[in-house]
């Protein structure tokens, strides 16, 4: 009996992961406002809070079926990276250069300010306040 064998991998394959859309509810007692959320999540962990609700919203199966434009170019610049990193070594030795010195100067360059996230203020929660998550 012949072995079946794995399909070549389209370069659009990537694209077809699954994409979930999420809100998170909580409680802390410290203020996250001025927290990354790597450091709200460190301070959960170390018992300064908990989580009460983690909800998925929606779910898209491809990159494609995002609404959000920039949601959708995020990812695909996520992606682009990884494929770029799998790949260096294919690169012609130009480019490669020209990316390294990307990389270096990427430090002078002003970052993208975060979007704002927005949180709907319900009768508990009259004080709610919108956060940049970076």
């Amino acid at each position: 009996m012949p072995e079946a064998s794995a399909p070549p991998k389209n370069p659009t394959d990537e694209h077809r992961e699954k994409y979930f859309s999420f809100q998170i509810k909580g409680w802390t007692n410290f203020d996250p406002m001025a927290k990354t959320l790597a450091r709200v999540a460190e301070g959960i962990e170390h018992g300064g809070g908990f989580l009460t609700l983690v909800e998925v919203l929606e779910v898209k199966e491809d990159l494609a079926s995002i609404a959000d434009e920039e949601v959708r170019e995020c990812f695909a610049n996520i992606l682009a990276a990884k494929r770029l990193v799998k790949n260096v070594h294919e690169l012609p030795k130009e480019l490669l250069e020209e990316l390294r010195s990307a990389l270096k100067s990427e430090v002078d360059v002003p970052k993208k300010p975060p979007t704002l996230a927005s949180i709907s203020p319900t009768a508990d929660e009259s004080g709610s306040r919108g956060k940049h998550w970076p």
